[in-house]
C-alpha cells in the first residue's frame, strides 16, 4: 500500500512537471486559482474533480493520503530537500494516515531556503509546491499559517535552488544530487514535507530562509521509518565530503519507499 501511495505522488508530480514544460502559461493559471477562504493563498487540488469519488472510497483506503489530500499550493514555500537539521530535545505531533490519527516523534529544527518568484522563474516553474493537506501539521488547506510563517512543500519542477553548506551558509541556486545514507548509528533522516516554518528575520548570506520544525525517524506519511534501511537525501551533495551530511539529520525519505 505504501509503495502505491508514493508512486501516486510521483506520478501526479511528474504529470504536473510535464504540463508545466508544455504550457508556459500554467504558472499564471495556477497562481490565479485563488481560494477566497485562504487570505489570498491559491490552491489547485490535483484531484478536485474527483472529491465525491474520493469520499466514497475512503473506507476502502484506510491507510495513507487520499487523492483529495494532495494539492498544488501557490506562493512562496520552504524547500528543505537539501537541508540538515539539529535536534531540539522536544517532540512534535505528526499527522498520519491522511490526518486520521497523530503520533509523537523527536523534533529537529532545519533551516531551509524559501522558493521565491525569482527562483521559480529561473527554473521556468510555477511558484507552487506539492502539499499533503492532511499530513505533517497542515490543517486541510493551503491557507497561510500566519504572519511570518510559511509551509514547507516539495517540487519536481524546482531543480536549482540555494544549497546549505557545512558552515550553515547557503550557496546561490544550483542543482543537487541524491545520496543514500546508512541507517546505522546516528544516520537518521528528517521529514519536512508539509510542516509549518518561521521565516527568518534576516537573510542567510543573501538567501531568504525559514526555520522549520520537523520530525526525524519518520516516513512521509507519519509511519515510523524502518531502522534497518538507508535514508535518501539531497543534503550534502555540494559539500567536499557529502557523507558528512548523513550524520546531521538530513531531510529526505527512507529508501524503504523505493523497495
Amino acid at each position: 500500500m505504501l509503495k502505491k501511495l508514493v508512486l501516486g505522488i510521483f506520478v501526479a508530480s511528474l504529470s504536473f512537471a510535464t504540463m508545466a514544460q508544455s504550457d508556459p502559461n500554467l504558472r499564471d493559471r495556477v497562481e490565479q486559482r485563488v481560494d477566497s477562504r485562504s487570505n489570498g493563498d491559491a490552491r489547485s487540488s490535483i484531484s478536485s474533480d474527483r472529491n465525491k469519488s474520493d469520499d466514497a472510497s475512503k473506507s476502502n483506503n484506510p491507510k495513507g493520503i487520499t487523492g483529495a489530500g494532495f494539492a498544488l499550493c501557490a506562493g512562496e514555500f520552504a524547500l528543505c530537500a537539501s537541508s540538515t537539521c539539529k535536534p531540539t530535545g522536544k517532540t512534535i505531533t505528526v499527522k498520519e494516515d491522511g490526518g486520521k490519527t497523530t503520533k509523537q516523534y523527536p523534533e529537529a529544527i532545519c533551516k531551509c531556503p524559501v522558493i521565491t518568484s525569482n527562483i521559480a522563474s529561473q527554473n521556468n516553474s510555477p511558484l507552487a509546491g506539492i502539499a499533503g493537506l492532511n499530513e505533517g501539521n497542515m490543517e486541510g488547506s493551503c491557507r497561510s499559517p500566519g504572519t511570518g510563517k510559511i509551509w514547507s512543500f516539495f517540487s519536481t519542477t524546482i531543480k536549482t535552488y540555494p544549497q546549505e553548506q557545512p558552515n550553515g551558509s547557503f550557496s546561490q541556486p544550483t542543482a543537487a544530487a541524491s545520496q543514500n545514507c546508512s541507517a546505522k548509528g546516528p544516520a537518521q533522516g528528517s521529514n519536512c514535507w508539509s510542516y509549518i516554518c518561521t521565516v527568518d528575520p534576516k537573510e542567510t548570506n543573501g538567501v531568504k530562509t525559514a526555520s522549520c520544525r520537523c520530525p526525524y525517524g519518520e516516513g512521509l506519511f507519519g509511519q515510523k521509518s524502518k531502522g534497518d534501511r538507508g535514508y535518501v537525501t539531497y543534503a550534502g551533495s555540494t559539500w567536499n565530503n557529502p557523507a558528512a551530511a548523513c550524520k546531521e539529520l538530513p531531510v529526505g525519505f527512507p529508501d524503504q519507499l523505493l523497495q
